[in-house]
């Protein structure tokens, strides 16, 4: 009969090296991969680079935000769209620096990797009320947060009004 220190040293040591050796193998595999095949290998794991990013179906817009509408002549309004630029580039509320991840022109920085390209024609398609949900209770699965806490309405919609002015074709 063995010692119990010698079961130990023999079969619990030796499986916990077994899983590491393969846990290892397993992740050197991986890594290979993503550095390999980053379009194939990020969407694997739920993440993705942007550029072969799949369609979805937008969210439904809540009851209480599908009714909102920004306010009339709002977005030609020069001290609204004033006002909207202080916001989005943070410097009228420290609390809220959308280019930080949406860049300056609207085409996300690297830390906003992921986020619309608010550039993008498609996303200027996007209703006023989508966009308000949005900023206000943020983007579900992404570091969007929401800035209802942040931001009195009228602040979003000037945010908004401003953020429309990226996706306007300059023809």
């Amino acid at each position: 009969m063995r010692s119990q220190s010698t079961f130990f040293h023999d079969v619990v040591l030796e499986n916990s090296r077994q899983i590491l050796r393969r846990g290892i193998a397993v992740t050197s595999v991986v890594m290979a991969m993503a550095m390999l095949y980053p379009n194939e290998a990020f969407p694997l794991f739920g993440l993705s680079e942007g550029e072969n990013k799949p369609q979805e179906s937008s969210p439904a817009i809540p009851p209480e935000y599908r009714d909102k509408h920004m306010p009339k002549g709002w977005r030609t309004d020069p001290k609204v769209l004033a006002t909207g630029k202080a916001i989005y580039e943070g410097t009228a509320n420290a609390d809220v620096n959308c280019a930080g991840c949406h860049g300056i022109d609207g085409k996300p920085t690297r830390k906003g990797r992921g986020a619309p390209d608010l550039s993008d024609p498609q996303e200027a398609q996007k209703s006023d009320a989508m966009w308000f949900w949005e900023i206000s209770e943020g983007k579900r699965r992404t570091k969007m947060q929401g800035h209802a806490r942040h931001l009195t309405e009228q602040q979003r919609w000037q945010v908004i009004a401003y953020m429309r002015t990226f996706g306007q074709s300059t023809m």
